[in-house]
């Protein structure tokens, strides 16, 4: 017998509200300081209530990073034609997204190293992923090129595997010392590949202390 129409609906609504409670748990606490108890809590059901709709733990946080790419992929890697202006504006605003959001870069840093296992729940998830975000972001950098912009004998997709691999590294490296300023590393890379009439775009920011994370 079909499930009522109805009854469905309700599922997802509080699927839904689960879903958010826990980005805003793991976002604010981080991997280790966030749990199924304060998710439960915000949502004023049990634990077992919430792994009623996500089964494990593991699959509630595949589901908030899902959830956080959601968010962020409309806003800062459309997957649409934009210019190549509009590429690095988008990426630098998703680094400093991700710098007012530490717990949940937390939470990316320690599920993308364990899924390395081919047995890990998230591994699927982390190994699709990068295989889009890496075609996504060379077709930026293709227009980086088209437009004139790029320094010579810069190949698209080896720049894409280059910025992944950086901004995964430098994330890391922020977490360990939230008081540095991972954006200007990010402007340092699209310095050394763009033509010099074209760096001014990402100049140095005087500001290197950033406030936001420091201020945790």
């Amino acid at each position: 017998m079909a499930r009522p129409r109805g009854n469905y609906q309700v599922t997802e609504a509080r699927r839904e509200s689960i879903l958010v409670s826990a980005f805003n748990v793991f976002a604010k606490s981080g991997f280790r300081g966030g749990s199924l108890k304060q998710v439960a809590e915000l949502e004023g059901i049990s634990e077992a209530g919430i792994l009623h709709h996500f089964k494990s733990k593991s699959a509630l946080l595949i589901a908030v990073l899902e959830y956080r790419d959601s968010l962020t992929q409309n806003a800062y890697l459309p997957d649409m034609q934009i210019s190549g202006l509009e590429f690095i504006d988008h990426w630098l605003g998703l680094i400093k997204y991700n710098m007012d959001n530490q717990g949940i870069v937390e939470l990316f840093c320690i599920l993308s190293a364990e899924a390395t296992s081919e047995d890990h729940p998230a591994h699927a998830y982390f190994k699709n992923r990068y295989e889009y975000v890496t075609g996504l972001t060379a077709r930026y950098f293709e227009v980086l090129r088209r437009e004139g912009m790029l320094r010579a004998r810069l190949e698209s997709v080896d720049l894409a595997k280059t910025l992944i691999a950086l901004s995964d590294g430098l994330q890391v490296q922020w977490l360990l010392d939230p008081s540095w300023d991972m954006l200007e590393a990010h402007r340092a890379f699209f310095r050394g590949i763009l033509k010099p009439e074209y760096e001014h775009i990402v100049a140095v920011d005087a500001a290197r202390f950033y406030e936001g994370a420091a201020s945790r």
